[in-house]
């Protein structure tokens, strides 16, 4: 049978990783031989999920790609699982922060560059296809350096001839995701391999609506956490359904053995935050609060933060948890409502602290450790990332 091995690299919590052993069915797919990560916490939710709950045996490296020894490291890694060092496919989104249309940026940024040493490994691994995804600010800031670069280093990688095609534009919602989320994704074949120029989109009748997709989990409110579902909140649509049944358990034959709701805990709001949190209407900002109220109660020196039309795809899911209102309750949303708008299973645990606090961008301790919100706002949608793996299999097969 047609098996496919691929590595996920800047893996975060899994994601892409999730997204790609989604794709194909018994006869075509992919299995996982290596991935790796800065944060030593990516490391414990990413081997939570595929090696404790899935029982996958692969290998994941905590390790900056930019170390002397990485590349070593990794090769060690591959071979300790496949027996050899050659993959089919190579993933990865490098940190994006530099090139955010959101608050600062700074072509300084070192971050900016870490597409470089991504390239490396591919030039070193030789896989057929690679794929790099990004926010759309790549490809339009810094007039188009960005972008030029990435294919002055692929035309002149020596050991091994690559096209390259992109930046091809996607936007999650395309791709059953219940988010307008927009990336960009760069799909590299080796010369022998056939190019691939556009993402086949999913095919259903309209996007996901934010009620379509986390309705059955309004019940919770500002100050409670629940760790089961609520008997009169049942799921009513096939998004809600196949969330809680899981979709990777569904696809590899495992059956839901509990019923325990995780990463369901509301934040322990103020009452003036909750206040204003009320007055928000849905689909808008902060300044459609009146101003009367605004001016003599509910003041904030945040700039962004809106609630949620739950009649429409949500607004991009990003690590920073206040920036986005439950359309009914007054407070954030929880790590799982915002798990399920990326796409993440019920049965996918994410490890560590909830949050670390409040500071805006400003908080370097989120960047260390990494939390559960910044886990599930970096990660790339698992559906996003099957309907990418998908176009894979069947240039594969050819």
């Amino acid at each position: 049978m047609p098996e496919f091995t691929f590595i996920d690299l800047f893996s975060g919590a899994g994601g892409f990783t999730e997204g790609v052993l989604l794709a194909g069915n018994p006869k075509k797919k992919f299995r996982l031989v290596a991935a790796s990560d800065i944060h030593y916490l990516a490391k414990y939710t990413h081997e939570n999920r595929f090696r404790q709950q899935l029982g996958l045996d692969y290998s994941f490296l905590v390790e900056d790609i930019r170390d002397k020894y990485f590349l070593d490291n990794l090769l060690k890694c591959i071979y300790n699982i496949s027996g050899k060092y050659h993959v089919d496919l190579i993933v990865g989104g490098p940190p994006c922060q530099g090139f955010s249309l959101f608050g600062k940026r700074d072509r300084k940024d070192p971050r900016n560059d870490l597409f470089l040493p991504y390239l490396k490994v591919i030039e070193k691994i030789r896989p057929k296809y690679f794929v790099m995804e990004n926010v759309p600010g790549l490809a339009m800031m810094y007039e188009g350096e960005i972008v030029n670069l990435i294919y002055k280093e692929v035309s002149s990688m020596k050991r091994v001839k690559y096209n390259i095609v992109g930046p091809i534009k996607v936007n999650a919602t395309d791709f059953g995701v219940p988010q307008a989320r927009e990336r960009i994704i760069f799909i590299g074949n080796r010369k022998d391999m056939t190019p691939i120029e556009e993402i086949d989109k999913t095919h259903f009748n309209k996007p996901i609506t934010v009620r379509e997709a986390i309705g059955d989990l309004e019940f919770l409110r500002p100050w409670e956490n629940n760790g089961s579902y609520d008997s009169d909140y049942p799921p009513v649509t096939d998004y809600q359904i196949d969330s809680r049944n899981g979709r990777l358990f569904t696809k590899l034959g495992i059956s839901r053995k509990d019923n325990i709701l995780k990463n369901h805990d509301a934040a322990c709001h103020t009452p003036i935050v909750m206040a204003r949190f009320a007055l928000i209407e849905q689909g808008k900002g902060l300044d459609s609060i009146p101003k009367l109220a605004w001016n003599q109660h509910l003041r904030s020196s945040k700039k962004w933060c809106v609630k949620l039309n739950p009649d429409l795809p949500s607004f991009t899911v990003v690590t920073l948890p206040d920036d986005l209102v439950h359309y009914t309750q007054p407070r954030i949303l929880t790590v799982r409502e915002m798990a399920r708008l990326q796409s993440f299973d019920d049965t996918f645990e994410f490890l560590g602290p909830r949050a670390t606090g409040g500071g805006g961008k400003g908080n370097k301790k989120r960047n260390l450790e990494l939390p559960q919100y910044s886990q599930v706002g970096n990660a790339v949608p698992p559906l996003l990332a099957k309907a990418i793996a998908e176009n894979l299999l069947r240039a594969l097969q050819k």
